[in-house]
């Protein structure tokens, strides 16, 4: 007859320590690999040079993170990431790929503070949109002769910081004490470094103005208009100067100030 001995108490204990160790450790491990860490450019880097950091995301029913369904997309991933410093939320969205590059519905940007400092909708039921309400804008340029243009602008891509406008609209010079209509067709590319550079078009002459942009209400700027045909009144050359007043309910337009 065989006795099978019974494992010791502390041989048992020994075993539980062991593998509550190798548990912790393959816990670690797998919450390593769900990490990614970024650096100051958004560059994937290691946790010691790291700025940011996200945990790996997590697929979300269409319908049920934006509100309203994606063609060819039943489900997206719910994008968060982190400020390294602190562990407080930097941004939090949705994206048809793992690595967040395609947003999907509303983001959210926050500082350190977790204070939200950008904030935007990424609304993609149809693959364009026709741009959003115009702008009313007046015009007054001063070359040879004085110009007074009013009309509308559109925003182009509203949600980038720098604006591209294009326009259109129609005015009045006078000449000899003649006054003669004055079409006119730009293209205005405001920064948020409060510059601005626009070129147009009337059917008399082209132009180009470089100035400054008072948050884009307010363009004022100096610039050369070039005829068309030297012969052909209304002939508009040389050195100009131009103003141009924008008003929109649409507050993208505008560029916010931050106070600190």
């Amino acid at each position: 007859m065989f006795l099978i001995k019974r494992p010791s108490l502390n041989f048992q204990k020994k075993t539980y320590y062991i593998l509550i160790v190798l548990l912790l450790i393959a816990i670690n491990t797998s919450a390593q690999n769900d990490t990614l860490y970024f650096d100051q450019s958004w560059k994937n880097t290691n946790k010691e040079l790291a700025i940011y950091y996200r945990i790996k995301p997590l697929k979300i029913k269409t319908k049920e993170a934006i509100g309203y369904k994606i063609k060819n997309t039943d489900s997206v991933y719910s994008i968060k990431d982190y400020h390294l410093k602190n562990n407080k939320l930097q941004f939090e969205g949705f994206s048809t790929d793992p690595e967040g590059q395609y947003l999907v519905g509303k983001s959210k940007w926050y500082d350190e503070n977790n204070a939200v400092v950008d904030s935007r909708d990424f609304n993609n039921k149809t693959k364009h949109e026709f741009p959003k309400w115009p702008i009313l804008f007046v015009d007054y340029k001063i070359a040879t002769k004085s110009q007074f243009i009013g009309g509308l602008e559109f925003c182009l891509d509203c949600e980038n910081k720098n604006k591209l406008l294009i326009g259109a609209g129609f005015g009045v010079t006078s000449y000899n004490n003649i006054y003669y209509g004055l079409p006119d067709l730009h293209l205005s590319y405001n920064t948020e470094k409060f510059w601005f550079f626009k070129g147009g078009t009337s059917d008399k002459h082209a132009y180009l103005l470089i100035g400054v942009t008072i948050i884009n209400l307010l363009d004022l700027g100096f610039g050369y208009s070039l005829p068309f045909d030297n012969n052909k009144l209304p002939v508009i050359k040389g050195f100009t100067f131009g103003a141009t007043l924008r008003f929109s309910s649409n507050q993208k337009v505008y560029t916010q100030i931050k106070i600190m």
